[in-house]
């Protein structure tokens, strides 16, 4: 990301990224960090006296190692309490194939822009439960804030069934549609990891592994509970291992999206893949469907409807 100084009145820092082609000025930059709309962005930040150029050199507190999942879970859980399901992404859900019950079951939720509703979430929690650990949640201005995108909250659970954090497909976004709700870099913030989310029923030893939580949820919708484990990107393996020694799993098959044909990353992906889950003596075999189905999720959708 390339940054460069413009005179607006006031010198404003103005950013532009060159792998996506974002750009803009210091609340443009600050709106999509935190997901508040643009007049609550420039508002913070000039309460924060952020805005102005240049800024005071600040070392910010350490960041926090996450909190142990039971913390996470029932501080997630509470969370997704405070909010309802718009009407809009229900409708999306529905269209991808899950059903009321399932939707429910799952615990997603919607999270509008706005500082004041973020305050709101953050003041309840930090009430009832302590936030250090959680990303998401940080320390400023003597009250604890939510740092989170707006757009559809996604559970994301572990081996067994416990919320270990939430990702947020954003509503607007044309790129990173998919982010993690994260304090990194917030003063006592916490970054995400690249948590592996698990779907289905656990009891099976065989699991079908692709990429994305939604995917999976619809996946194991449409299985009648198959077992998907759901990594976040076809790179992010790393908990992935332990993941299914947790679930005593057997057997796997990978089932990346159908690009894998064309896309060198996902096919070097989906290798590296099958020597790590060798090296863990855990046997997987590829799947592969009709092309025309990018996803497995598109493939099972497709095959009910017919």
């Amino acid at each position: 990301m390339q940054q460069e100084l413009r005179p607006a009145g006031q010198h404003s820092l103005r950013y532009h990224c060159f792998h996506c082609r974002a750009h803009g000025n210091a609340v443009d930059l600050y709106a999509r960090r935190t997901g508040l709309s643009y007049a609550d962005a420039y508002h913070e930040q000039l309460e924060d006296s952020l805005i102005h150029f240049p800024k005071p050199v600040a070392k910010l507190p350490p960041e926090r190692e996450p909190a142990p999942l039971p913390q996470r879970d029932i501080v997630y859980r509470a969370m997704l309490g405070l909010l309802p399901l718009s009407a809009a992404h229900r409708d999306n859900l529905l269209s991808r194939g899950l059903t009321d019950s399932a939707i429910r079951q799952n615990g997603y939720r919607s999270l509008a822009f706005g500082k004041e509703l973020r305050d709101y979430i953050a003041a309840q929690l930090s009430a009832r439960f302590d936030l250090n650990g959680i990303p998401g949640f940080f320390y400023s201005q003597g009250a604890w804030r939510l740092c989170a995108y707006s757009g559809l909250l996604v559970p994301v659970r572990a081996a067994n069934g416990c919320v270990q954090g939430i990702q947020i497909r954003r509503d607007e976004a044309v790129h990173m549609k998919y982010a993690w709700m994260s304090s990194a870099g917030k003063p006592y913030g916490t970054s995400a990891r690249s948590w592996v989310h698990v779907a289905g029923d656990r009891s099976r030893k065989e699991a079908v592994i692709t990429e994305g939580p939604i995917k999976g949820d619809v996946s194991s919708a449409l299985t009648g509970g198959g077992l998907f484990v759901c990594l976040p990107g076809v790179n992010a393996i790393f908990f992935l291992p332990d993941t299914l020694r947790a679930l005593g799993v057997r057997r796997v098959w990978e089932a990346f999206d159908m690009d894998k044909r064309n896309n060198a990353q996902v096919a070097d992906a989906a290798a590296r893949l099958r020597t790590e889950l060798k090296k863990a003596g855990i046997p997987c075999r590829t799947m592969a469907w009709d092309p025309a189905c990018k996803g497995i999720d598109d493939f099972l959708a497709m095959k009910r409807s017919a």
